[in-house]
């Protein structure tokens, strides 16, 4: 009896000496992935760095109906920063990208009048640059969002327009603002936070960029 004690006391004593190791070990440091990968989304034939891609189970790339991306909206590049943030240091402002192919699907503007047009107040208002803001009755299925619309040159378009559908009130530091822009056969669905709206020039314009490097169009 006493030398079984003794084992199951030696044993126990194993058990915390290892989990004491383990706890005190410096944790392995987290990399952001690297090199390009070939995508082809839904026919569409992209090279992504992925180091830009937020979902891990598409860096290994391949058929993908969609691409999720996330970049430093300050910056628009990869979230880099994000494995090595110092305690205490806040975490950057991100930019949410959707890929997909729409196919004959209507363009993102078009929206405005098949979608949104019917649901509208008749009211507008201006709002931070340049954006022209319009709200939905009461009662239709979008009340508590509000519409944003912009136009302007947009990667080099001139007239593209910006629509964002953002939520009102409270639910602006919950829920994101989407926008949807299109290029090159590429539709790109943007979810940001509602204080950036005011920057939805160069929001746009850098989308639209991104989307022809990755088509491979862009010269520069």
């Amino acid at each position: 009896m006493l030398a079984r004690w003794l084992l199951a006391t030696g044993l126990l004593g194993l058990a915390v000496a290892a989990n004491a190791a383990l706890l005190m070990r410096a944790p392995t440091p987290i990399t952001p992935p690297t090199g390009e990968v070939k995508i082809d989304l839904a026919g569409l034939p992209l090279v992504v760095s992925r180091a830009l891609i937020a979902d891990h189970a598409q860096q290994a790339g391949g058929r993908l109906t969609r691409l999720d991306l996330q970049m430093d909206r300050v910056h628009y590049q990869p979230l880099a920063g994000s494995f090595m943030r110092k305690p205490g240091e806040a975490a950057p402002e991100v930019l949410h990208v959707v890929l997909t192919n729409p196919g004959p699907k209507a363009p993102p503007a078009d929206q405005l009048q098949q979608i949104y047009a019917r649901f509208l107040a008749p009211e507008t208002a201006q709002a931070s640059g340049g954006l022209m803001l319009r709200r939905f009755r009461a009662g239709t299925p979008y009340e508590d969002r509000e519409l944003f619309i912009g136009a302007g040159a947009l990667g080099g378009s001139i007239g593209r327009l910006f629509i964002a559908l953002c939520p009102r009130g409270a639910a602006q530091d919950i829920e994101p603002c989407i926008a949807r822009l299109r290029q090159d056969g590429v539709e790109a669905e943007l979810r940001f936070p509602a204080r950036a709206l005011g920057e939805w020039r160069r929001m746009g314009t850098e989308t639209l960029q991104i989307i022809r490097r990755l088509r491979g169009l862009d010269e520069g």
